[in-house]
């Protein structure tokens, strides 16, 4: 499975990465929120008690789409949207908040997976990442009117 999920990954990184040059300003930001999305509905789908590989082959493959779209996006929103004299401490914020973001998370989900139930861990992770995608479309209307007032 975990191979899926990097061959996944490696596969839409780069069409994750044109995808975002030809949307323009916002294309980051809505290649973000559809990568997020993938990680929700892998998150949903792993809500499904099963050890059947067929049917967990697709949350894999759909968390290895969500990591290709966001690490590309994630950069390169980054890199288009930080003024040059402070990109690198950007860079550096963007690691501090995900590490802190990846260990939150990792703790919440691991006590919810421990003291009530994995299904539990999985539909706190899937809310998380829905409350991300309905953030970063609004995030994406507010650039595309900015876009829209720079012209």
């Amino acid at each position: 499975m975990y191979t899926a999920y990097n061959v996944a990954a490696a596969v839409a990184s780069v069409p994750a990465g044109r995808l975002s040059d030809r949307l323009g300003a916002r294309g980051p930001i809505l290649v973000l929120a559809g990568g997020v999305a993938a990680f929700a509905f892998s998150y949903g789908l792993l809500t499904v008690n099963t050890t059947a590989v067929s049917v967990l082959a697709l949350p894999f493959l759909l968390a290895g789409i969500g990591i290709g779209a966001v690490e590309t996006a994630q950069h390169s929103a980054v890199a288009a949207l930080a003024p040059k004299e402070v990109r690198g401490s950007a860079f550096g914020m963007l690691a501090t908040v995900q590490s802190l973001g990846n260990l939150a998370a990792s703790a919440v989900a691991g006590v919810l997976w421990s003291a009530v139930s994995p299904t539990a861990a999985f539909l706190y992770l899937t809310t998380w990442m829905g409350i991300a995608v309905v953030g970063l479309l609004l995030a994406g209307r507010r650039t595309s009117r900015y876009e829209r007032c720079a012209k």
